[in-house]
């Protein structure tokens, strides 16, 4: 177990020293105005222009999840560190102080850019440009949630909910859609992760609701209704398309259900089999 720890912890370590950003945030490296290909989410819209001034959610959310993982396995050692469960506890509430915006009742990246009402005769230079959301409801923005982040309790995370059951937002007959169907760029340009449903992320959907809000809380009636449904269909879609293709795919398409990317595909796609089963890790 002290091995696995030493090896999960130079993990985060690597993270945390390669990606910080501003305000003890973190920031993907080697963006490009189209992609974020270091995230795994390649084309999902973030920020424009690039900015190294950039918070990416997803990102924060990874790194919290990381030192839980360290905090819960130095617990089975005789390693005792009390840096590790403060760091811990302050990353919990920096994500929420960063990262969720109450306009959009969601959690967003973040940049920086122009102030429109700079004057720069009478404002001091440092105030000329203001940190801003940079909000798109999809894969990015459930990140919080599906790392189990949320409390069950929290009223954020009925908004969370709510935009998971939408189905003018996320919600389709054959998955959880990567964006949000209200999305300005929503299918548009590659269209990787701009719509199309992935299994992997449904698989960290349903595994979330599974072992952190569908048994208690006040939002546990809609954590287990959308838990029923979201894997009802999952199986239903992936199965249909198997029998009448012969394939798994890489990627199904959220307005019809067809099978598109490589093909065949039993990579991620076989967790099809774990959400049959309700083996979620």
């Amino acid at each position: 177990m002290l091995d696995l720890l030493q090896h999960a912890s130079r993990q985060l370590d690597y993270f945390m020293d390669t990606q910080a950003g501003d305000r003890h945030g973190y920031r993907w490296r080697g963006r490009t105005p189209d992609h974020t290909l270091t995230s795994g989410l390649d084309d999902y819209p973030r920020a424009r222009p690039p900015s190294t001034h950039e918070l990416h959610v997803d990102l924060f959310a990874w790194v919290t999840f990381m030192l839980e993982v360290t905090t819960g396995l130095a617990a089975y050692t005789p390693v005792t560190n009390r840096t590790r469960e403060q760091l811990l506890a302050a990353h919990v509430q920096r994500l929420d102080e960063l990262h969720w915006s109450d306009a959009h009742k969601m959690y967003c990246d973040v940049t920086r850019q122009a102030r429109a009402d700079y004057d720069e005769l009478e404002d001091d230079e440092g105030d000329a440009d203001e940190s801003v959301f940079v909000c798109h409801k999809g894969y990015v923005s459930l990140f919080p949630m599906l790392l189990g982040l949320v409390p069950r309790d929290s009223p954020k995370l009925g908004s969370i909910l709510d935009m998971l059951e939408d189905p003018d937002e996320l919600w389709s007959e054959y998955g959880i859609r990567s964006l949000s169907k209200s999305d300005a760029l929503y299918g548009k340009g590659e269209d990787y992760w701009r719509g199309p449903i992935w299994i992997n992320i449904n698989y960290l959907v349903l595994a979330s609701l599974h072992k952190n809000y569908i048994d208690d809380g006040p939002h546990r009636e809609q954590a287990e209704r959308i838990y029923r449904g979201l894997r009802a269909n999952l199986i239903r879609n992936v199965l249909g398309e198997y029998r009448q293709t012969r394939f798994f795919w890489e990627q199904y398409n959220p307005e019809d259900g067809h099978g598109q990317g490589t093909h065949p595909f039993t990579g991620w796609t076989s967790l099809i089999v774990l959400i049959m089963a309700e083996q979620y890790a």
